[in-house]
């Protein structure tokens, strides 16, 4: 244990322990959009905190419209917003995530609109 707490590894090592990674990657990932923006140099950010499963950098996603229609995108970035544990290129289940997505427009998206990747099965588990 260091001077102030707990050394940043502990932490970080706890958190993961906490996330149940394996049964993430058994669920398919899905995030419910809460907010839509653009940053420079990355294109369409879309916020929001992780339903189910996990995402990776790079994975094929669908975007289910409120309205019924369905987008295909590529994730490209992930932004985690915690301090406990160091980005790995992964959201999981229970983050609060902005997701940086290619092919779709700001106003494409909208509150509600639920992102999905199917991961159920795919990794052997």
């Amino acid at each position: 244990m260091g001077l102030f707490g707990k050394r940043k590894k502990e932490r970080e090592k706890e958190y993961m322990n906490r996330l149940d990674v394996p049964l993430c990657l058994k669920e398919d990932f899905e995030l419910i959009i809460d907010d839509v923006f653009t940053i420079m140099g990355v294109g369409t950010v879309a916020t929001g905190n992780i339903s189910t499963g996990m995402c990776r950098e790079g994975e094929n996603a669908c975007v289910y419209k409120t309205n019924g229609g369905v987008l295909e995108t590529i994730i490209t970035t992930i932004d985690i917003h915690t301090k406990e544990r160091k980005s790995n290129g992964c959201g999981y289940k229970t983050e609060h995530v902005g997701l940086g997505l290619r092919g779709v427009s700001k106003e494409q998206l909208e509150r509600g609109d639920r992102v999905i990747v199917k991961n159920a099965n795919m990794y052997g588990m």
